[in-house]
């Protein structure tokens, strides 16, 4: 079965980025450039006067590469500690 696809206009930084998504994606997108746009908004109060947009939209980029990948390697933690408890209670109950 074949999702729902719907088009998007995504405003980050000012500019209007088209998009052809899964239905169920577009809240997350939606919700990703509300907290794109804030960080750019931060970092160009902090650092606009010395650095490019170009630079800005980077770092922000980075951030949150490095937020998504500190996620994952967590999520990847918690899921090898929850099998390894669920195999403990398994040798327990097959005792």
């Amino acid at each position: 079965m074949e999702l729902e696809k719907v088009k998007a206009n995504i405003k980050i930084n000012g500019e209007n980025i088209p998009f052809v998504l899964d239905a169920e994606d577009e809240p997350f997108f939606r919700e990703a450039a509300i907290k794109i746009n804030e960080r750019l908004a931060e970092l160009q109060n902090k650092y606009g006067a010395v650095a490019s947009t170009e630079v800005l939209v980077s770092t922000t980029a980075i951030e949150a590469m490095v937020d998504a990948l500190k996620a994952h390697q967590n999520y990847q933690r918690l899921r090898t500690e929850i099998d390894d408890r669920l195999a403990k209670i398994d040798g327990r109950l097959g005792e």
